[in-house]
């Protein structure tokens, strides 16, 4: 298990997530700078920089982490949208949802609904 903190790149952002192992972790912190960060591409250095970043998460968070499955949210809010989010607990990927529902989509209530909407789309993650 390895745990990345946004922070730890200088980015005022307290997301975390902790993965099995350095490959999938690496996936979905390039998904986060890129759809929370506006970051479209990772040279080499920016991956070698995040990975060098990772630590180990404490042994309760860990344990904590082992039986969640990653989720994918692919956006259905404006017609041939392609944006989608990959996280492991649905308040974060209804975080997200809600900050590209304004962005792109202009919608300003994200209300109870929309929430629900998001949390029945919501399909595991296959990597």
């Amino acid at each position: 298990m390895k745990e990345f903190k946004c922070s730890s790149l200088g980015n005022k952002c307290s997301w975390k997530h902790i993965a099995k192992t350095d490959e999938l972790l690496a996936d979905v912190v390039a998904v986060h700078l890129r759809d929370v960060h506006g970051q479209q591409s990772l040279d080499s250095d920016m991956v070698a920089k995040i990975k060098k970043s990772f630590s180990n998460p404490s042994p309760v968070e860990a344990k904590a982490a082992e039986d969640l499955v990653l989720k994918v949210y692919n956006c259905d809010l404006g017609k041939g949208c392609g944006w989608k989010y990959i996280a492991q607990t649905e308040d974060l990927i209804v975080d997200a949802v809600a900050v590209h529902a304004r962005e792109a989509h202009g919608i300003r209530e994200f209300g109870q609904e929309l929430k629900v909407t998001v949390a029945n789309a919501l399909q595991p993650w296959k990597g």
